[in-house]
């Protein structure tokens, strides 16, 4: 690896920053070198000693914009929003703050779920769920929802439902359909509003 030409991994999944952050140096691909579906020549420990940097997207673009490299106001937005912490980003690697920087950066009022940071609930998708039906009712996707429009503070107001993973994308938005809650509330990756509020601040 001393031969890279990058020095930082950026990763735009909490589960893929997970594996190259925490997973992949504790691989020995010695083990793997007479398994013919796995030909590595490689025998030692990926990143071993940290010397490439693993960020999630959140991280590098929450760094860009404390350096002011990314023309924000803070009031291009007006959103009333909720954010889930995804269980890869939050309880596996503690980064609870860059999602949240970014969201405030916007001018979107953040008003947190009950259940958040360390004790916030899976969305459903982890385990394989993500590619499994549900018998149980209503679905974890659907309780979280039901928690951003009646446990939040800001209740119905609450307009955006935003998250920082694509699993909890495709969760939240079956559980929105699932649950009838497409009149009610929009789910929107933290990206999203960046963009837009790049857009708005373009526009000025």
């Amino acid at each position: 690896w001393e031969d890279c030409e990058f020095d930082a991994i950026v990763c735009t999944d909490p589960h893929s920053y997970n594996t190259f952050e925490n997973e992949y140096p504790e691989v020995d691909f010695a083990e793997f070198a007479d398994d013919p579906m796995m030909p590595f020549e490689y025998d030692e420990r990926w990143n071993a000693d940290g010397e490439i940097d693993v960020l999630h997207w959140t991280q590098a673009v929450e760094e860009v914009v404390r350096d002011g490299k990314l023309d924000l106001n803070g009031d291009e937005l007006d959103y009333t929003v909720t954010y889930h912490d995804p269980c890869h980003l939050g309880r596996y690697n503690d980064e609870y703050e860059a999602p949240r920087d970014l969201i405030e950066a916007t001018g979107c009022d953040l008003h947190e779920m009950p259940r958040n940071r360390a004790n916030s609930f899976c969305c459903g998708g982890g385990g394989g769920g993500l590619w499994m039906d549900f018998e149980e009712d209503p679905k974890p996707s659907e309780e979280r929802l039901r928690e951003a429009l009646e446990d939040t503070a800001a209740g119905a107001a609450v307009e955006k439902f935003v998250v920082a993973c694509p699993m909890c994308m495709t969760m939240y938005e079956d559980g929105r359909k699932t649950g009838d809650f497409e009149d009610e509330i929009e789910i929107v990756d933290v990206a999203e509003l960046i963009v837009e509020a790049v857009k708005v601040r373009s526009a000025e």
